[in-house]
């Protein structure tokens, strides 16, 4: 029995088989070119995060981090019976920690904590009492969320916000790190057996912002 088919859906297949895998090479070499010019630009400047505009949307570029626990025995020396609510034991021999304490341990790893008076910097930044009290409930320490924020508030700075935001994101790191343990009792040592107990892995992430 002959088989009917439409020879021109086929072509058609072949076509945009072709130009899909065109446009993503493309896609792919634009997007390693915004990382690379984009990682120059972190290092100058030393951020976390990096948000480029377009004139359709924008290019944000951040940091994220993969956690491993390698000695289960030393973290539990460091933080004593709080694991036991943090950090669960699969079959598979993997742990599994708890979001706000895995992003403590990430922060602890990366010294990326700081304690700073973050009411002086949103006053710094022209907002009043009002709205430094509003700003210092919703800010989160997460680059894109703080700047719409503040940007929604009226802030004003020359350089985008960039500092400020990196000061935000420490605080809040710090913030969260207090939650576990007494910041007093992190010195050199600690660092150092943290360093035996856990490992993080650092990765550029880059995203696409626009409207579809």
């Amino acid at each position: 029995m002959e088989m009917l088919v439409n020879e021109n859906l086929i072509d058609k297949a072949i076509r945009l088989d072709k130009e899909i895998k065109e446009k993503k090479k493309e896609l792919d070499e634009a997007k390693a070119m915004l990382q690379a010019e984009g990682l120059s630009e972190m290092e100058n400047k030393n951020l976390k995060y990096l948000q480029i505009f377009g004139d359709g949307g924008s290019c944000d570029l951040s940091y994220k981090q993969k956690l491993e626990i390698e000695n289960i025995n030393v973290l539990k020396e460091l933080f004593g019976n709080i694991l036991d609510s943090k950090v669960t034991k699969r079959e598979e021999v993997k742990y599994e920690v708890e979001s706000k304490f895995k992003s403590a341990l990430i922060s602890l790893y990366l010294k990326d904590y700081k304690n700073h008076d973050i009411d002086v910097i949103l006053a710094s930044l022209g907002l009043d009492d009002n709205k430094r009290k509003l700003a210092m409930k919703k800010l989160k320490g997460e680059y894109i969320a703080d700047k719409k924020l503040l940007e929604s508030l009226g802030a004003i700075d020359e350089d985008g916000l960039e500092e400020e935001l990196d000061i935000i994101r420490e605080q809040k790191n710090y913030e969260n790190i207090s939650r576990y343990i007494d910041t007093k009792n992190i010195d050199d040592n600690f660092t150092e057996k943290l360093k035996k107990a856990i490992f993080v892995e650092d990765n550029l992430s880059l995203g696409l912002s626009y409207e579809k």
